[in-house]
């Protein structure tokens, strides 16, 4: 029966000439007994039959990704650790290697850590990362989207947001919560879809380094371009409280190493209805002068709440 399914959707790829640009997940979530009630050795069998069926019918034309796991690849992932050592021994290595950051902890740097260990351990090449499902629900709000901004460009991974909580007939609706509409079937933008906005027009430049916070609850993507520096930044919800940005080395992109900085602060909220309520931008929350030494600034971050981003901008 798999292989009348594979057989068919081949046959059906070819017939519509979709294989440029397309990329399949060979399983979603197999460690999950809801998307996989079998033991992981049969998991492995149909991989690997599934990889070699996909090759000979399109080469390297349609791209392969996965293992598509609920769970990272740390370093104490035994399921992970069987999937790699079993991809590498039968040259069946994905073009992308994806997984999933929707059960509100972890985060990206210890996962690619993980994989790294275990490409390492079984000789795997390096590809792609794409992060092909992330953010839960409650984590779909400015400051959630910020943060994961900020970890995804961190290890130069793709990313596709979850799609929550629409209901079945609503599922390709809304953008994937980024939009709402009104009774007529208007869409208009909502607090998330700024956070998007403001990264994809604004962050422009080229990106510089950055730490996110001790305890990986702020986390912050920044660029530098010819005239002006951007900082995007974001707590993960549910946490609150205050942390302090610090900008290091700032005579690196211009400025004196001391002095008083003006920066531009811009408030990413959300409306009353937190994922379909209307928000037509971000709030400019005005300019103010902060006094540095020593090549760095410090700023205290106040997170009074569970959605709110902000981004700050100074002119160099």
């Amino acid at each position: 029966m798999w292989d009348d399914y594979l057989n068919q959707l081949i046959s059906d790829i070819k017939s519509h000439q979709i294989a440029t640009k397309l990329v399949i997940d060979i399983w979603n979530e197999p460690e999950a007994s809801a998307f996989w009630n079998r033991s992981q050795t049969q998991y492995l069998q149909m991989w690997a039959r599934t990889y070699h069926t996909f090759r000979d019918a399109f080469g390297i034309t349609v791209q392969l990704s996965g293992p598509s796991s609920a769970n990272s690849p740390t370093e104490s992932n035994t399921w992970f650790q069987a999937w790699a050592q079993f991809v590498g021994s039968t040259q069946t290595v994905p073009d992308q290697y994806t997984w999933h950051m929707e059960g509100g902890g972890g985060d990206l740097v210890s996962s690619k850590a993980g994989l790294d260990h275990w490409r390492g351990m079984y000789g795997l090449p390096e590809r792609l990362i794409n992060i092909n499902e992330y953010a839960n629900l409650n984590e779909q709000v400015p400051a959630g989207s910020a943060w994961f901004i900020s970890q995804l460009e961190r290890i130069n991974a793709y990313g596709c947001r979850g799609n929550w909580g629409w209901g079945q007939a609503d599922l390709h609706d809304y953008m994937a919560g980024l939009v709402g509409k009104t009774a007529g079937g208007t869409y208009y933008p909502n607090g998330d879809y700024q956070i998007y906005k403001y990264y994809y027009r604004n962050m422009t430049g080229h990106r510089v380094r950055t730490l996110p916070s001790s305890d990986l609850r702020l986390d912050a993507y920044a660029t530098v371009d010819s005239n002006i520096a951007r900082v995007l930044l974001g707590v993960r919800p549910t946490a609150t409280g205050t942390w302090n940005l610090q900008l290091n080395s700032l005579s690196s992109i211009g400025l004196p190493s001391s002095g008083t900085l003006n920066i531009h602060t811009w408030g990413f909220f959300v409306a009353s209805d937190i994922h379909l309520g209307e928000v037509d931008g971000p709030v400019d929350l005005g300019t103010n002068a902060h006094s540095y030494s020593g090549d760095t600034l410090t700023l205290p971050i106040f997170q009074n709440d569970n959605t709110t981003a902000f981004a700050f901008e100074l002119s160099i």
